[in-house]
């Protein structure tokens, strides 16, 4: 009978931790979209203010739609890369502790931790 509630119990501690780690997710996911949706209207937008001012010798308008915004991608990239390792690391390690299955570890987690 302990057992089973033993079970039961590692069981919603385990669905508690999932429903921490989407929560993270979806945030970090909302914020890196609303970030490139601001920034990718506000260029294309406002392109015609931005012409008044120079980056290297071109309208800035130019710059960011030619480079800046390629740029800017690749850096929300990175960005969702490190962080959502972190996140993927921290909740594996939790939820490994909280249930004590280290079976169920990625192989990167395991060298990692």
């Amino acid at each position: 009978m302990t057992e089973t509630n033993t079970t039961v119990t590692s069981s919603s501690r385990a669905n508690n931790v999932n429903s921490v780690y989407w929560r993270h997710t979806r945030q970090l996911t909302a914020t890196l979209l609303a970030s490139w949706l601001a920034l990718t209207f506000g260029v294309l937008f406002f392109a015609r203010e931005l012409a008044s001012y120079t980056f290297f010798g071109w309208p800035l308008s130019f710059y960011m739609a030619a480079q800046g915004l390629t740029l800017f991608y690749v850096l929300l990239l990175t960005i969702l890369s490190i962080v959502m390792r972190r996140i993927e690391r921290a909740h594996q390690i939790h939820l490994n502790n909280q249930t004590g299955h280290a079976a169920d570890m990625p192989a990167s987690a395991k060298e990692n931790a």
